[in-house]
């Protein structure tokens, strides 16, 4: 059990050293190395690069990519300039450079044949098929048709100068071409469409592959009705240059800086273990700008004489306090930027995990211990998040400091005027033209008296909130230092495991991860010593106040005093948020660093090779429908954020709402299989470990098992069968959509009168790009048409430039020509290879754009063909027509008869976040209640102490069911929180392309949405806060070995744990039914509201109000109790006033305050930034009006002021 040093140290530390603490942290000398953290975490210069270019253009390992793409690129686009390996391509020479272009070899080798595999796998597929069509168009034509259209061919083949050559432009003129033949390759054609838009929309994968195939088959359907007989071997010209560009891309694998997947993993892993810990030197930096903003000397001599502060003096308190929130609101948004990066890796590292150990690899550490790593590295980013709510509580982003958040004008009786019932953008939205305003909350009457007893209890405790941030950096630093060093000691041997020759030997990279003193000793001293120092200021004030009296028996002893504390001492409750939230991150820190260290002693010293398993999962993981891997395989769409389809949206409602009434496993594992999966620390090879973690429910067995939830499962299964038919009814408009823009355009290539102007200016380019522009929403839509029209013209200048710097106004140079491809394709190679993922689309556009230009422009002067586009400008401007006209085919086709909305998606997107923060909400204080409940059991067992046990029973005890709760629901929790942070993550990107949807009802509140993206972002913090409390509660994480505290003597000794979970519990709102209920139902309402459009009711309480309303009322009902017992039993007043809630300096003194603190903080946050989104989603969708409530309420809670401050009197 934690126990608390002895108050009499504690005070003869604050004596000796009452100010040494502030002048240390005002006047510290910084070391070498602190100054070269601090300079690495502010760069000096900031580069107007983008940070992706920047650092790629210093890497070594970047370089070596861009080397390896290169060669195998410029060796394809060498291979067509020959005349003799020209005339073996054919026409379609320059697809094996396009293909180097779109799939680069710069992923690890395993990837990269999974994908050219694909790719293969994808043109034969459409190759067979395209052959299949020609057999049946074969036996469906004509044979007297075909006859007389021979014979008529014959004869004016044989007055002609050149029969051979006007036979070819016979064919390609239509002059053989056949209804039935034709219309049976439309159903080929189409056929194969609505299966491909199935397929990129279940399994995108395999998109990749299923471009290729439609590319084949384009061309086997579109040009094999010309010909009069069956071309099966039209497909060759693609499948050469596929292999052409196969051999070439596996050879430059094999021979230039060859890389395995799991080398490429460990360069992710360690940059994510870099971004960490440049996120702690971020702290770092942030908390010694802090401490620069406080100046001890007036403060001082304030306090030398007791008087109270001048009014100078509080002025210099409040700028202050106004600098500091902007510097928590820079590392604010710095945070955001490192959460969006660590997003992305995640993101990337998580599609690679799945491949990992599939390939044979040499490496200390086995993929095993790489996934293990991972897993708690993604717990170490979860509590680095976490330490923002301190930032937050600094910014006065919880709205009681926040001149901000509240309307301090409103004003009750003057609501009825201009009461909008429909709100600004509800379902009768009103359009606006200029910039919304942030949302302002009114400032009842309760929330008024609130913030003014919070200033005026701060003022009267005379400790500023800039004094404790000062001492908050000599505490935090330590810790901050590290376990910023810790990370390095773990990235350093991952480095020497990547590093083909070893910078330093590993025996020492082996002794510096052995060093973990320093970040045990630092957790160490934060908890028993370091952390003691923020009571100073506190005790500095009661000394001078009352300098006989003695500090551990009389601070805190009258009823003033305690409610002064608890509104006055938010400086020493913020910055104490801080340290529990920092002692957490070292807990986790710790855990990867110790789990590092394992592994690297079961390895030795030298590398192994270690040989492919569970080669048998590539399937399934193939046919999986997770998207935001790395591996290229679904990267051809818009990129990251894009929204998932409005069915899978409403199935995930569905299966939320199942699982809530039947707490079945299948449903909660559907939601999160995904990050359930990266949780379980097993082997892929241990199957069943796999299967039951992520088939773990987060729910008790005994609500698993009722019958009323089995009968709720039975009434969502007989609806399935109309929810599978609305979902194949969206799938298949749109598979429709696609087979429209098919038929559309290939129709033109079929007709007698306009196939040879298609196949003479190229129109089948133009059928791709109507197939490959499909969206599923207007936004996404709009967004790939200006990403492709960009990057198209883009290349079409670069290509032609290109072409004219190698041959002038000539026909080409072959060594120019070569010459110039070599130097201009290392720009277009390292914007394919390095560009961000929303820049991808874009960048394939380009380099595809160039090699057309200078491919066509070689190939028609080079090889006779009978479609001639010309050289450069000519070829350029005729494939811009050709995409203006598929990219417009395909809009009209998508916009008509109405086009899904992407910002329909996206607040359907946000009401499913909302509702999975209610499911994350409910399972923390499920798993709180669980254990509360545990041991209540056990407090009636020990009152049996003699009752006989049955022969067989087990009886366990309190602390074994404790540990088999969490480890039951710890991994669904942090799933969730996973889940939620994904979605959140993608919020930016997603918003983007909502703003680009059509704009038919006027300007779209993007603010609105951009403030609820904030919201569910910060709503994690408080439900992580709340979980780490109660867990500590039990030993789990607030103590580690060797922390070895003294209790005074004047303390009791009977404050356990559970007196904690007792005082936490019955002291606050946090277990309150009524308020449980209310924020429960306000995440309901929330999440209907936005997915619905309904308005919501403007009659409705503040949450923040009640909240402390309520922890009035359970003190107040904890009093009565205390009084009444202490009257029974005849203790008198001094009985009554020894409770649980009641405190003193010794409890401040206890490890758990800390937690305590912590929790109550963060059920503040959590209810104060509900109200806020509830006032958003009014503004979004409206509210029906209650008209005269708001005054109603006004007068309710002042009469109800009077009676209490009345009752208090008497």
């Amino acid at each position: 059990m934690s126990t608390q040093p002895p108050a009499s140290t504690v005070q003869d530390a604050t004596e000796t050293s009452s100010n040494s603490a502030e002048d240390a942290g005002h006047n510290r000398p910084a070391t070498s190395k602190a100054k070269r953290e601090q300079e690495a975490a502010k760069p000096n210069k900031p580069s107007k690069l983008p940070s992706w270019v920047k650092d790629n253009l210093t890497s070594a390992r970047s370089w070596r990519t861009i080397a390896r793409c290169w060669v195998a690129t410029w060796a394809n686009f060498v291979l067509m300039v020959p005349g003799p390996s020209l005339g073996v391509l054919g026409q379609a020479a320059f697809f094996g450079c396009m293909f180097t272009l779109m799939i680069p070899p710069s992923y690890p080798f395993f990837l990269f044949f999974i994908a050219f595999s694909l790719l293969a796998i994808g043109a034969l597929i459409g190759w067979a098929w395209g052959c299949a069509a020609m057999a049946a168009a074969t036996r469906a034509r004509s044979q007297q048709l075909l006859q007389a259209a021979t014979q008529r061919v014959r004869s004016s083949a044989a007055s002609s100068t050149s029969p051979e050559a006007y036979v070819q432009v016979a064919v390609f003129k239509g002059e053989f071409l056949e209804v039935r033949s034709s219309a049976v390759f439309g159903i080929f054609l189409m056929l194969g469409v609505y299966f491909v838009a199935v397929l990129q929309v279940k399994l995108p994968k395999l998109k990749i592959g299923s471009i290729f195939l439609l590319i084949v088959l384009d061309i086997m359907t579109s040009y094999g009705p010309l010909f009069p007989y069956a071309t099966y071997k039209l497909g060759e010209i693609f499948m050469v240059p596929i292999g052409c560009s196969l051999a070439i891309c596996l050879a430059s694998q094999i021979l230039i800086f060859p890389e395995t997947l799991a080398y490429a993993w460990q360069l992710r892993f360690v940059s994510i273990l870099g971004i960490n810990r440049d996120l702690l030197r971020l702290h770092s930096s942030a908390l010694a700008d802090l401490s620069q903003l406080y100046d001890p000397a007036t403060h001082l001599s304030a306090h030398a004489h007791g008087d109270q502060p001048s009014n100078d003096l509080l002025h210099q308190h409040v700028n202050a306090k106004d600098n500091a929130a902007k510097i928590a609101a820079a590392l604010l948004a710095d945070a955001k930027a490192n959460r969006t990066t660590i997003a992305e890796q995640i993101e990337d590292i998580n599609g690679q995990s799945s491949f990992l150990g599939m390939e044979f690899y040499r490496s200390y550490m086995s993929a095993h211990d790489m996934k293990v790593a991972l897993c708690k590295t993604r717990t170490v980013n979860l509590q680095l998040r976490l330490l923002n709510s301190f930032w937050r509580l600094l910014n006065r982003e919880f709205g009681l400091t926040d001149p901000h958040t509240y309307d301090e004008n409103w004003d009750p009786t003057k609501a009825e005027q201009g009461y909008q019932v429909d709100g600004e953008h509800g379902n009768e939205a009103l359009p606006t033209k200029d910039r919304l305003e942030p949302i302002k909350l009114h400032e009842t009457s309760v929330i008024h008296r609130i913030c003014r007893d919070v200033r005026e209890s701060e003022a009267a405790q005379q400790v500023p909130m800039p004094r404790m941030l000062n001492i908050l950096l000599s505490v935090a630093a330590p810790s901050l230092d590290a376990a910023a060093d810790s990370i390095q000691a773990v990235q350093d041997y991952f480095e020497a495991n990547l590093s083909w020759r070893q910078k330093k030997p590993i025996d020492q990279v082996l002794h510096q991860l052995h060093e973990t003193k320093t970040l045990e000793s630092a957790r160490h001293g934060l908890l028993n010593d370091k952390r003691l120092e923020l009571m100073q200021p506190y005790a500095d004030h009661f000394r001078t106040l009352h300098p006989d009296l003695d500090l551990t028996e009389h601070f805190l002893q009258t009823k003033e005093s305690i409610h002064s504390f608890r509104d006055g001492g938010r400086p020493l409750h913020v910055c104490l948020v801080y340290v529990t939230n920092l002692l957490d991150a070292l807990d986790s820190a710790l855990r990867l660093h110790e789990e590092v260290l394992a592994a690297a002693d079961r390895a030795g010293s030298k590398k192994r090779i270690w040989a492919p398993k569970r080669l048998g999962r590539l399937f399934a993981i193939l046919r999986s429908d997770k998207r935001g891997s790395s591996d290229g395989l679904d990267r051809f769409g818009p990129g990251d954020g894009r929204f998932d389809r409005e069915d899978v949206i409403d199935s995930d409602f569905r299966e939320d709402r199942a699982h809530t009434a039947s707490s079945t496993d299948s449903n909660l594992s559907t939601n999160l299989a995904d990050h359930l999966e990266g949780e379980s620390d097993v082997d892929s090879d241990d199957d069943n470990a796999a299967r039951s973690s992520s088939t773990r429910s987060s729910r008790p067995v005994d609500e698993e098992g009722s019958p009323n939830a089995k009968a709720s499962t039975s009434n969502d299964s007989s609806n399935m069968p109309k929810r599978q038919h609305k979902n194949s009814h969206l799938l298949l408009l749109y598979a429709l959509r696609m087979c429209i823009a098919t038929f559309a355009i290939w129709i033109t290539a079929v007709i007698p009168h306009s196939a040879y102007f298609v196949y003479q200016h190229r129109g089948i380019w133009a059928l791709i790009m109507a197939q490959t522009a499909a969206a599923l929403s207007g936004g996404e839509l709009i967004f790939t048409f200006a990403m492709r029209i960009i990057g198209t013209v883009v290349g079409l200048l670069y290509g032609a430039v290109m072409w004219y710097i190698s041959t002038g106004n000539g026909r080409g140079n072959a060594y120019g020509l070569a010459a110039t491809a070599a130097v201009g394709y290392i720009p277009l190679i390292f914007l394919r290879v390095w560009a961000p993922k929303m820049l991808l689309l874009p960048s394939i556009m380009m380099g595809v754009s160039v090699v057309l230009i200078v491919g066509y422009s070689w190939i028609d002067t080079h090889l006779h063909v009978l479609a001639n586009s010309g050289i450069g400008i000519d070829v350029a401007w005729k494939r811009a027509l050709l995409v203006i006209i598929g990219m417009f085919v395909a809009l009209i086709v998508m916009v008509f008869p109405r086009p899904v909305s992407s910002r329909l998606l996206l607040r359907k997107n946000m009401a499913k976040v909302t509702r999975q923060l209610n499911d994350l909400f409910v399972d923390v204080m499920e798993a709180w209640i669980a254990r509360n409940r545990i041991h209540a059991q056990e407090v009636e067992r020990s009152g049996f102490a003699n009752k006989a046990v049955a022969d067989g029973d087990k009886t366990v005890s309190s602390g074994d069911a404790i540990d088999k709760l969490w480890q039951e629901r710890e991994p669904v929790i942090r799933a969730r929180f996973m889940a939620i942070a994904t979605q959140v993550s993608s919020y930016p990107m997603q918003i983007g392309l909502a703003s680009m949807d059509f704009h038919i009802r006027g300007r779209w509140p993007a603010e609105r949405y951009v403030e609820i993206a904030a919201i569910h972002a910060t709503l994690v913090e408080p439900l992580g806060a709340i979980l780490s409390s109660v867990r500590a509660f039990d030993q789990l994480a607030t103590s580690s070995d060797g922390d070895v505290i003294q209790r005074t003597a004047t303390m009791k000794a009977d404050r356990s744990q559970n007196d904690w979970q007792v005082l936490l519990s019955l002291s606050t709102s946090l277990l309150d039914p009524q308020h449980l209920a209310e924020i429960c139902t306000m995440f309901d309402l929330l999440s209907k509201a936005l997915k619905n459009g309904e308005r919501l009711n403007h009659a409705s309480f503040s949450l923040l109000e009640n909240h402390f309303k309520y922890a009035a009322r359970n003190r107040s009902l904890e009093r009565f109790l205390r009084r009444r017992a202490a009257a029974e039993k005849g203790e008198g007043e001094q009985g009554a006033t020894e409770g649980e809630d009641v405190l003193s300096w010794s409890v401040l003194l206890d490890p758990m305050y800390l937690r305590y603190t912590t929790a109550t903080m963060a059920s503040i946050t959590l209810v104060a930034q509900l109200d806020k989104f509830k006032a958003v989603v009014q503004d979004l969708v409206g509210e029906s009006s209650l008209r005269g409530f708001d005054m109603l309420k006004e007068q309710y809670d002042e009469r109800t002021y009077r009676a209490a401050a009345a009752i208090n009197d008497l």
